[in-house]
This record gives structure tokens, sequence and C-alpha cells, in this order.
């Protein structure tokens, strides 16, 4: 709904004479600077201020309403450019400090910031609920000589050092959680409101509502709405009328989802915010604490007729909206 570190350089004496040749050139580069993709500098070090988490010194855009159902648009096959505030929370050491960082953007009405906010809250509050606690069943989970008890100790480690500085009062109720993603989906975040309809909480229970929502996330390409919106597409949306015609109702669409949400560009690496949330919230670990998402799924989560079809489905959210239910019957054969 959270990445590997580069291994280090192992240097040998066949390299040394390669290292004084190309000194000179060493320190060129490293005066040069590229051009930055997207508005603003990220820098999960903590000391850059608002701006090093992908703020734009322009005046920050004003807060909006609730957002309205737009009409049924073609899917563009273009993944969506990548944005500096998701990539600093997937990279920060500190969530505490990003947490920081990101509140007086979010008192602006950034609905990124708002929205990055509830993602940090949701990921340190089984840590920040009880540290102590936390800290100690941790032990005792890698003090086991499990695989299983490895790849999960290695996820709560992972919480447990990235939310070291949260306490039980950082930690939200449900509630505060559902306002906090209210509050970003009225300033425009469509994965906040993607996730209040996985919450259960949706901005409208109206079906149009609901149907339009899924449609606006698929045509957006948003990985991060993507992600949000999985849970709620899943079997807990079997039966669902509104959703008859789209990828829902089964275990099966909901990895198909997530899977395509990594293809859009979501950290699905082994650290990553969702392959540890799996693991520590829900328990469900990899085998090898080396695999990402995808080979995850494919080696453990489902069988191998169920990871071909979820592709189909995958395929099918990637590339275009299936327009009726014989279309998304012909997928699922």
């Amino acid at each position: 709904m959270p990445s590997g570190r580069p291994a280090g350089t192992h240097v040998t004496v066949r390299v040394f004479a390669a290292i004084a040749l190309l000194s000179i050139l060493v320190a060129g580069l490293a005066m040069w600077r590229p051009a930055a993709p997207v508005a603003g500098s990220v820098d999960v070090g903590g000391d850059r201020g608002e701006e090093a988490v992908g703020e734009t010194r322009e005046t920050p855009p004003p807060e909006r309403a609730a957002p309205r159902i737009p009409p049924r648009a073609a899917a563009v096959r273009t993944p969506a450019p990548a944005r500096p505030l998701p990539q600093a929370f997937e990279a920060a050491e500190d969530l505490f400090a990003f947490r920081q960082q990101l509140r007086p953007m979010a008192d602006r009405g950034d609905a990124e910031a708002r929205w990055m906010l509830s993602r940090v809250d949701e990921y340190c509050a089984p840590f920040a609920r009880d540290p102590a606690g936390f800290a100690r069943d941790s032990a005792l989970i890698g003090a086991m000589q499990l695989d299983a008890a490895r790849a999960l100790g290695a996820a709560r480690s992972r919480i447990g050092t990235r939310c070291a500085r949260f306490v039980p009062a950082d930690a939200p109720t449900f509630v505060q959680l559902v306002e906090r993603r209210r509050d970003a989906a009225e300033a425009g975040s469509l994965a906040a409101e993607a996730a209040l309809l996985a919450m259960g909480a949706p901005l409208s229970e109206d079906m149009d509502y609901r149907r339009g929502l899924v449609e606006r996330v698929q045509v957006s390409r948003d990985p991060e709405a993507f992600a949000a919106l999985s849970p709620a597409m899943g079997v807990s949306a079997s039966g669902d009328v509104a959703l008859a015609d789209t990828v829902a109702g089964t275990q099966a669409s909901e990895f198909a989802w997530q899977l395509a949400a990594c293809d859009l560009g979501l950290d699905c690496s082994a650290g990553g915010a969702l392959m540890t949330q799996y693991c520590a919230n829900g328990g469900i670990c990899a085998r090898d604490a080396r695999q990402d998402f995808s080979t995850f799924v494919r080696d453990a989560a489902v069988p191998r007729q169920g990871a071909e079809a979820i592709d189909r489905m995958k395929k099918t959210l990637v590339e275009d909206a299936p327009e009726s239910r014989h279309l998304l019957e012909m997928v699922m054969r």
C-alpha cells in the first residue's frame, strides 16, 4: 500500500592503475550535475528542510474540493512519471524526520504530502503503538532458526530501524487514518481516494462513483493509486455490481492490481514498503528474504496456473480497461 542497498565495491590490485588514470575524469564528473527530471530536489537525510522532499519553489497549489468523476477516457499507455515524494519515502532511513519535512507542505494543502504522511503513519503504526513490545517480539523472532522467521525478522527490523523515533502518541487510530486520507483525497490525491475505498470509507457510496474511481485509477497509471486500490479489488469486491466488468472479486485480482503497480513504478523490491508490510503486518513472507514482490507471488502465493491468470489480468490493467464482461472473460481464458 515501502529499498535495497547497493553492495560495496570490491577493489583489487588490477584496477589500481585504472583508478589513477581515471582520477581526473572523476574529478570533472563530480563537478557536473544533471538536470533534475522533476521540480525540486529529493534528500532523505533530513538536512535540507522542506524542499528536500520534492517541494517546488513556486507557490503551492490551493486546496481543492473533493474530486468529481471525470468522463470515461482511454488509458494512456505510458508509465506515470516518477514523483519525488514516493521515492523519498522508500529511501528514507529516518521516517520521523521525513514526516517532519512533509508536515509544512501538508499544512499548506499539498495533496501528495498529505497522502505520504498517511503512508508513513500506517507503515510505522505497528512499531509506534508499543516500541518496547515490538523490539521484544522482533528479538524472539530473530532467534528462531527458520527461513520464514528470518524473513519476518528482517521485515520487522526494517520497520524498527526506520520508525525508531516514533512513540505511542504518534500511532494513529483507524478513524484518524481515515480522516487524514480524506483530507488528502479532498486536496486532490487519487491514491488517498483509492485507499479510502479499500478501507471501507469511500468519499461516496454511490455505485457510479465507485466504478468511476476504479476507471480513474486505471487511466491515471499512478502506481501509488493502483497499490492503494488493490485491497478493494480482491475478495471484498466479490458480488459488487459496480465492479462487475472489472478485474475484481478474487485474491488473484488483488495480486494483479499490485503487480500492475510494480510494472508502473512502485518499489516492489525485497526491502520496499509493499513487501515489508506484507510480511511484518500480515505474516505473509517470502521463503527467500531477497525475493521481490513479483517473484514472491509466482513462487509462493499462487500455483503456476494461477500466476498465468494473474499475468493476463495484469496485462489488461496496464494496457487497457475492459469494456465489458465478454472482454474480461476472453482475457481470463
